[in-house]
């Protein structure tokens, strides 16, 4: 069991490495809460070059180094390389640095949750990265619920 922390990530530094998919998601969902977010990725989707663009976070388009780790407060290793993204898991946890590997769960010191807002609301969804299913059933009902509130 994973105990749910509410942190203020206003004035955290958090490197995202990868720029795919779940990188455009996690970039998206992180936004709302302004921390100072850098996205590493030799390959940057176009969601996340628009932020870029936009001044909402900084774009490093490079392969994954070491030093990039330096002074960030928190890391998501969110490429399509598992490899690579337990290498990075391991650089973090011997830095001290609490990682997210999206590749695998044993891998990581926090999960990412499925992230509602509705005004000063905020739910964190999550199932011990055991069941994504059913964290995406749960998303779906209390956005339904919400809608008519």
């Amino acid at each position: 069991m994973y105990f749910p922390l509410f942190v203020d990530l206003s004035k955290k530094k958090i490197l995202i490495v990868g720029g795919g998919a779940i990188a455009s998601r996690r970039v998206h969902t992180l936004l709302g809460f302004g921390p100072r977010l850098t996205v590493l990725a030799p390959e940057i989707s176009p969601e996340i070059r628009a932020y870029g663009e936009q001044g909402l976070l900084t774009l490093k388009e490079a392969s994954f180094f070491p030093e990039a780790l330096g002074g960030m407060d928190l890391v998501l290793a969110a490429t399509s390389d598992a490899k690579l993204n337990g290498e990075i898991g391991r650089l973090c946890r011997e830095q001290g640095i609490p990682v997210n590997v999206c590749s695998r769960k044993e891998d990581c010191d926090f999960f990412f949750p499925s992230v509602i807002q509705k005004g000063d609301l905020v739910i964190g969804i999550n199932a011990s990265g055991k069941d994504h299913r059913l964290v995406k059933k749960t998303r779906q009902e209390l956005e339904e619920f919400f809608k008519h509130e």
